[in-house]
């Protein structure tokens, strides 16, 4: 949208609930000073989670996932701020990847889309999954690493947020 802007404060291998001494503070360490101290901001998009799930030590109770994503929530409307969450993208081809990985997954996904975790929602899992296999990427859209998509996935994701949502 004309006078728009997006400010991309995404870091590899960040995570919604633990630091981590690779990747630095997780989301909600750095939530204050990554989002809420940007003038100007009307709507912040989360996308944290998959990491949470496959990096060690693995997440694997969705509850605690749901209220982070929920303290994000709240901190968010407190500052006047929209927030549009992300589901948790297929990671099916990825080494840590397992079946009960794969069932937190969905758990989340399943809360995050009733609409009652944000106040809107992009579906990335839906914009990637491949519908054959729904725990693995499109193949078009992996980078071979069946975690992280290509450019053509990042298109994707764009795709699936709702402009509406953001304004």
């Amino acid at each position: 949208m004309p006078g728009s802007a997006v400010a991309n404060l995404g870091i590899s291998g960040n995570r919604l609930l633990l630091d981590d001494a690779r990747f630095g503070p997780g989301g909600q360490a750095r939530f204050d000073r990554d989002v809420l101290s940007l003038p100007g901001l009307r709507t912040v998009l989360v996308h944290l989670g998959v990491n949470d799930l496959q990096q060690p030590p693995s997440q694997t109770d969705p509850a605690r996932v749901l209220a982070g994503y929920r303290q994000l929530v709240l901190r968010a409307r407190n500052a006047g701020l929209r927030t549009v969450g992300a589901t948790i993208a297929p990671f099916g081809g990825w080494t840590r990847w397992t079946p009960e990985l794969e069932a937190v997954r969905q758990r989340i996904n399943a809360a995050v889309r009733t609409g009652r975790v944000f106040d809107a929602v992009a579906d990335f899992d839906a914009a990637l999954r491949d519908p054959d296999r729904p725990s693995l990427l499109l193949p078009s859209y992996d980078s071979g690493d069946g975690l992280h998509p290509n450019p053509s996935g990042h298109a994707a994701l764009a795709a699936a947020v709702d402009r509406r949502h953001l304004l």
